[in-house]
């Protein structure tokens, strides 16, 4: 049993060190993110250019689909921030893509006013002062558009562009994964660490089952001891002790369970190895000890065929 016990400490502790690896393979998995290939195109007014540049410079959302995006760039107007449920915004044709200056409310909020005016993805560029900084944005309910974050920077020369007449297309890539681990080996560790939890979870039951099987064998082992018992207690030398009994007349003479001596009219067992005992001070101890007080006599020696009998 101890050794069950060690097994089931050291598993346990194997366990919690996984939970914690799990834990932490999970709050590595929010840091990773995907990068989005920028590129966009317009037509110079004054050489009737088209002038295109790209840059690894964009950050898909967090709960933005992990696909290509395209078409004419729509800026709001209603709401210059998109905070509004019924923002409008300036597309000319369609597909289109909403650009919107971060700030004064949720992304959730920007990015579902963007799409009730029909918008195929929404690029939210970062505030003043950030240069070309990005982050990764979270935004619950808003899994269906492409969502990704650009620079300040690049979000007030499209917009300047924009500001002059100038039409400007946009065309969004995925690009590279980005964090610390590859998701390869989180779902493997996943794997490893619910595989290792469904069989200490079946060890624990099989130790439970195991124990709960041996009690009750146990339970069932000591009610046919004690019926072989009985059987052998019903087999022993009962009388009442008469004056002229040696046991009365001896002054010394007394039963060891109760210490008081024997007297006459006494009912008393006499076991097989002679000791004589009151016969209510002897019938429970042997039906749960099975020997003699004195001599460690073994009652059931004759009754060892019985006792299998009943076990079989």
């Amino acid at each position: 049993m101890k050794s069950d016990y060690r097994r089931i400490h050291g598993l346990t502790w194997t366990w919690l060190a996984l939970l914690v690896f799990q834990s932490r393979s999970y709050s590595v998995s929010s840091m990773i993110f995907w990068t989005a290939y920028v590129e966009v195109f317009y037509m110079n007014q004054e050489t009737n250019q088209t002038m295109s540049s790209m840059c690894e410079c964009g950050v898909y959302g967090s709960e933005s689909p992990l696909k290509q995006a395209s078409g004419l760039v729509g800026l709001p107007i209603s709401d210059s921030l998109a905070c509004q449920p019924n923002t409008t915004f300036n597309e000319k044709a369609k597909p289109w893509i909403a650009l919107i200056k971060r700030g004064n409310c949720t992304y959730t909020k920007k990015i579902q006013a963007a799409r009730r005016a029909g918008a195929s993805a929404v690029v939210i560029y970062n505030v003043d002062g950030t240069g070309n900084g990005t982050k990764r944005m979270s935004h619950a309910e808003t899994e269906r558009i492409v969502a990704i974050m650009i620079g300040h920077d690049l979000g007030k020369d499209i917009i300047n562009l924009i500001d002059k007449g100038t039409d400007v297309y946009m065309n969004i890539e995925v690009a590279n994964r980005h964090g610390p681990w590859n998701p390869f080996w989180i779902y493997i560790m996943s794997f490893i660490f619910f595989g290792i939890t469904a069989i200490i979870l079946g060890y624990f039951i099989y130790v439970v089952l195991s124990r709960f099987y041996q009690n009750r064998q146990l339970q069932i082992h000591q009610k046919k001891l004690k019926k072989v018992a009985e059987k052998a207690v019903a087999k022993l030398e009962v009388r009442t002790l008469r004056r002229t009994d040696p046991e009365v007349e001896a002054e010394e003479s007394s039963c060891v369970v109760c210490l008081d001596a024997f007297m006459r009219c006494d009912v008393v067992t006499t076991l097989p190895c002679s000791h004589i005992f009151h016969k209510t001070c002897i019938e429970p101890w042997l039906l749960e000890h099975h020997t003699c007080p004195m001599c460690k006599y073994d009652i059931l020696i004759g009754e060892v065929s019985s006792f299998y009998t009943l076990l079989t």
